[in-house]
């Protein structure tokens, strides 16, 4: 009995002892975080790589930490955490061999608080916009081919909600507030499948308002643009009766429609203001490189306008 007893208290101080061990160089509290990290434990993690980085600010292990903290935060699922670790180590490491996978998971935490098609879009657009910097400035990484990927689900839901917003338009009868949308929509998402249902109700609004060579020209887009789409064979019937005898149009019919409704000129004057803005606002932020990181540009065209609708009042889309 007494034998067992004292087995019991060894084992206990010992027990103690090796709690009461503190790392003490930086390898020892990097390797103690990396192996609470792998296990799973992230807010033991977390707190092993921020001990790291207070004791030991200038180790050869900092950078590394500083990433694996916006790492640790999103697998714990604190995204808006991570999204700022990650932010800070963009601004403290401009040319960091890191910035690809950094770029990435600022993707990734904006796609965890994407909301669904009819809601607020503010984090699809952000996700989209770091997705498409991550191609943009890194195209060869392996990371902007896992980015592209994400790209397509981020234009499937913005595009969705355009066209969302369009019937709700055209469900008040508001069909010039609808074609708008839509016109927008085929515009910034033709690559999407969403885009063959905006062209079909963009055909069949005008044909509706007996906007005839509108309607050829908008049906012969989704034909010409998204052949395999479902839409595709109505689209090809309706073609039928409006062209009856009448070949269909030469060329892009998508380009036709765009000069047809003004929108090739709008969109071009839109760049151009979006470009002296951007030149304005570098200029006051002391002519900063836009390549050096992966800030989110200013919102133009349907993601940012302005003004009252049918998902929120006086916020961009």
């Amino acid at each position: 009995m007494r034998r067992s007893l004292f087995l019991l208290v060894f084992a206990l101080l010992v027990a103690a002892g090796c709690a009461a061990k503190k790392p003490g160089n930086a390898r020892e509290h990097f390797d103690l975080a990396t192996l609470s990290f792998k296990q799973g434990a992230y807010n033991q993690a977390l707190e092993n790589y921020r001990n790291l980085l207070d004791e030991h600010p200038f180790s050869e292990f900092s950078e590394e930490a500083e990433l694996k903290v916006g790492i640790t935060q999103y697998k714990s699922g604190a995204c808006p955490e991570a999204t700022a670790a990650f932010t800070d180590f963009q601004r403290r490491h401009p040319t960091s061999p890191h910035l690809p996978l950094v770029g990435y998971m600022l993707g990734r935490c904006a796609e965890e608080q994407m909301r669904p098609s009819d809601r607020d879009q503010s984090a699809s657009q952000n996700a989209h916009a770091y997705y498409q910097a991550l191609v943009s400035q890194h195209p060869t990484s392996p990371y902007a081919e896992l980015a592209r990927d994400r790209l397509e689900h981020c234009r499937e839901t913005l595009a969705d909600h355009e066209l969302q917003i369009a019937r709700y338009y055209a469900g008040r009868h508001n069909e010039k507030a609808a074609e708008t949308r839509l016109l927008d929509l085929v515009n910034q998402f033709n690559d999407t499948d969403v885009a063959g249902d905006a062209l079909l109700q963009l055909g069949e609004l005008y044909r509706a308002d007996d906007q005839t060579e509108k309607a050829v020209l908008a049906f012969a887009a989704l034909e010409y643009h998204h052949p395999d789409h479902g839409a595709a064979r109505k689209a090809e019937r309706q073609l039928q009766q409006l062209l009856k005898d009448d070949p269909p149009p030469a060329g892009d019919p998508l380009a036709a429609l765009k000069v047809e409704t003004g929108r090739s000129r709008s969109i071009a004057l839109a760049q151009s203001a979006r470009q002296v803005q951007d030149s304005k606002q570098q200029a006051r932020r002391g002519g900063t490189s836009p390549g050096t990181g992966f800030g989110l540009p200013q919102s133009s065209g349907p993601f940012g306008r302005g003004g009252s609708g049918p998902y929120g009042g006086g916020r961009g889309y």
